[in-house]
């Protein structure tokens, strides 16, 4: 039997639900925020649990995860999916700055890290989000 959904989760979906129902053309670029809220990833555990499902590609099971400590699992993988946006998030704006001033990719030299933060205001989402109390591992 499956774990009832919480409330923040019913209002969620209803969100998504009614936007794409309104916008049918809408494009839902950036999930990341929506998935990765630990309301979403406890629920999403809870219900793996209750179905038994097998260990992941990286071969942990409940019972290992648990051992490890829920709280620190989930910080940590929050973390990698928002270290994950960030380089995404990287590459593409090289992408578009390439195209924009003519430079072959991959565009590196030119537009260095540093000068995507510093120059033209990248936020590190790793960065703002070590202090939530999510983010403690």
């Amino acid at each position: 039997m499956s774990p009832s959904t919480p409330e923040s989760l019913q209002k969620l979906r209803t969100a998504l639900h009614a936007k794409a129902k309104e916008s049918p053309n809408y494009r839902f670029y950036a999930l990341y925020d929506k998935v990765y809220r630990r309301d979403v990833l406890l629920h999403a555990y809870a219900c793996c649990k209750a179905n038994k499902g097998a260990a992941g590609v990286d071969g942990q099971g409940f019972e290992d995860i648990e051992k490890y400590g829920l709280e620190r699992w989930l910080g940590e993988l929050t973390g990698k999916a928002y270290r994950a946006v960030d380089q995404h998030v990287r590459k593409r704006l090289r992408q578009w700055l390439c195209t924009k001033h003519k430079v072959s990719w991959p565009g590196t030299k030119r537009f260095p890290e540093a000068s995507l933060y510093d120059k033209l205001g990248l936020i590190c989402l790793p960065g703002q989000t070590v202090n939530l109390p999510w983010a403690k591992a």
